[in-house]
């Protein structure tokens, strides 16, 4: 079974995934919830929390059926939220705010973290953005959003890009292999691979340090606070408005799974490992450095525009060359 098709349900059954993905019966509502909850998530931290709110049975009073996948590719979820298929899924708070503005019938339910992205370094203790000048520094999705944020770390620490080389990636995990085999110097990488990067570089001897976190460099950016909203779970207007109960309550589900986790990683960890296919000791290390705080939408909606504001001062285009109204902002 390939990763994109597995599944967590209530029932516990991986078989027919793709087809239960496929079906409308998402649509219809029983008297005592909907008959199935489809949602993705990715594999970094709000694939953890996500996981973490099924296993404990948080999400069972919103649906008779909980259709929780992974999506492995930007392009495989913007392909099930577009067409309808899955009506909630996480995806980073830029390519948001670009939908919406694009058209897309769409809010934002909660922002899951505070920033789960960060510098690695071979030999620099506390590497800093404003040491990379002459470094060799792998960045994965230099188009998407990792990217658009080191070029916003890089300008305000009024480095050019030319003084830095910037080897390209086309995953997290590259990026973090190209620090491993030593062509990269630094790398900007996600959790949970931030974490797997420096549990294989002890392994092997490196002396790899984790450094500078984009949450504190937007939160330099922006003046207000250490900050990151940097994924978001999305939800299509329709469905909202088709079943106004069922955010309110996966936020609580949600928000109440947040203080589970961040007290007891460890077991966040074992019940996200089956999902996520990861290691539980290492989800259970990258947790304290996913900084996951489901925020609804409302009371995260300062951190999401000064987010914005950044964005669109350094290239509008990135989400469509507007500040998104009120419309994008869910409960």
């Amino acid at each position: 079974m390939t990763q994109a098709s597995k599944t967590l349900t209530r029932r516990q059954t991986l078989a027919g995934a793709a087809a239960l993905l496929a079906a409308p019966s998402f649509l219809r509502a029983s008297s005592g919830g909907l008959d199935r909850l489809v949602m993705q998530a990715p594999r970094s931290g709000p694939g953890i929390l996500l996981a973490h709110a099924e296993a404990r049975g948080l999400l069972a009073p919103l649906a008779k059926e909980v259709d929780l996948s992974v999506w492995t590719t930007p392009d495989d979820m913007r392909a099930g939220f577009v067409s309808g298929k899955v009506p909630l899924t996480v995806m980073a708070s830029q390519g948001a705010a670009s939908l919406y503005n694009k058209g897309l019938d769409m809010q934002i339910v909660s922002v899951l973290t505070d920033g789960h992205c960060g510098l690695i370094a071979r030999g620099i203790k506390d590497c800093s953005v404003a040491d990379l000048r002459g470094r060799k520094v792998a960045v994965p999705s230099i188009n998407g959003f990792t990217g658009h944020m080191f070029r916003l770390a890089l300008r305000y620490y009024g480095i050019a890009e030319d003084e830095v080389e910037i080897l390209a990636a086309a995953t997290k995990m590259e990026g973090a292999q190209l620090l491993l085999a030593g062509r990269a110097e630094v790398a900007l990488v996600p959790e949970p691979v931030a974490s797997a990067a420096l549990m294989k570089g002890k392994a092997q001897g490196q002396d790899l340090y984790r450094g500078e976190q984009m949450r504190d460099v937007m939160g330099k950016i922006t003046g207000i606070e250490a900050s990151l909203p940097q994924a978001s779970l999305v939800a299509r207007k329709g469905f909202v408005d088709a079943y106004p109960e069922v955010i309110p309550a996966l936020q609580k589900a949600l928000a109440e799974a947040t203080v589970s986790l961040n007290a007891d990683p460890a077991a966040a960890a074992a019940d996200a490992a089956p999902f996520l296919e990861r290691n539980a000791k290492l989800l259970e290390m990258a947790i304290p450095y996913a900084n996951l705080n489901a925020q609804s939408a409302k009371e995260a909606r300062h951190k999401l525009k000064a987010l914005y504001m950044a964005l669109l001062e350094a290239d509008p285009k990135i989400i469509g060359g507007r500040m998104p109204d009120a419309g994008l902002y869910g409960l």
